[in-house]
This record gives C-alpha cells, sequence and structure tokens, in this order.
C-alpha cells in the first residue's frame, strides 16, 4: 500500500496514468464513432483513434531525435499544459456525437484538457517528462513552433 501511495505522490506518473487514460478515452470515443455508420462519424473515428494511439505512444515511447524535432516542430502544442489542454477539448468536442457513450467519453476528454488548461496557470507542478520539449530544439530559434518563436532565452 506504501507503493501506491510513494507512485501516487509523484506528479509525473499521475500525469503518465491520466494522458494514458485520456488517449485510451479517445480510442475508446473512436470505436463508438464507427458505430453510427456514417461517412462524417468514421472520419471522426479515424482522427480520434489516430490523436489517441499519439497521446499514448508519446507516453511509453521515446521517439529518437529526429522524429522528436519534427513532433515538436509541427506538433508543439503537445509540449505544453495550454496546448495539450486546447488539444484535448478540441478531440473531446469532436467525439461527443448523439449516443450517451459519445458525450461520457468527450466529457472526459474534455474536462482533462480543461484541467491541463489551468494547469498552466499554476506554478505547482511542472511539466512531466513526455511533455519536456528536447533540449537541442528548443535552443534553435528557427526549429521552434510558431507560437514559442519570438521568446528570447
Amino acid at each position: 500500500m506504501d507503493q501506491v501511495k510513494d507512485l501516487l505522490g509523484q506528479p509525473a506518473f499521475v500525469f503518465k496514468c491520466i494522458n494514458v487514460i485520456v488517449g485510451a478515452s479517445m480510442i475508446t470515443g473512436a470505436v463508438f464513432q464507427f458505430l453510427a455508420h456514417s461517412f462524417s462519424n468514421i472520419i471522426i473515428g479515424v482522427y480520434a483513434a489516430l490523436f489517441g494511439t499519439t497521446v499514448i505512444g508519446l507516453e511509453f515511447y521515446t521517439p529518437p531525435s529526429n522524429y522528436q524535432a519534427i513532433l515538436y516542430r509541427y506538433a508543439g502544442f503537445l509540449y505544453s499544459f495550454v496546448g495539450r489542454g486546447v488539444f484535448y477539448i478540441l478531440v473531446g468536442v469532436l467525439i461527443t456525437g448523439s449516443m450517451p457513450l459519445h458525450y461520457a467519453f468527450g466529457t472526459a476528454v474534455g474536462v482533462v484538457g480543461l484541467a491541463f488548461i489551468v494547469l498552466e496557470f499554476v506554478d505547482k507542478f511542472d511539466l512531466p517528462p513526455s511533455m519536456v520539449p528536447p533540449d537541442a530544439i528548443d535552443s534553435d530559434v528557427e526549429s521552434r513552433p510558431v507560437f514559442r518563436a519570438s521568446q528570447e532565452q
């Protein structure tokens, strides 16, 4: 029991669990999108499954530096609380459909997104390891995402 308390006391582990649960909720919401049998729901389901797989993959797998540079350049929003929060809200709204299960998974993902946005303004927590930008990339001004391009070091 003490080991569980120790793990839950580590913010990095808690964030990893939350991100994995959100990714699984995205994938589950995508599966329920396929049940509606309309073209738009199938497209939304494919995107939600892709996004959920990406979120889970980033928690368990650290890509090589060249892929990390591409990911940071084109999906740099995944490396901040606000960016990830807005992303979660977007996907939550996308997977919210007409069935009660759509509402449940979409709302759960959206609420976590709101919580992540609030965490950006609370200085109590540092970024978890899966959300820390790569060091070599962050020092190069040209490789920064557009929303961080004007920041000086």
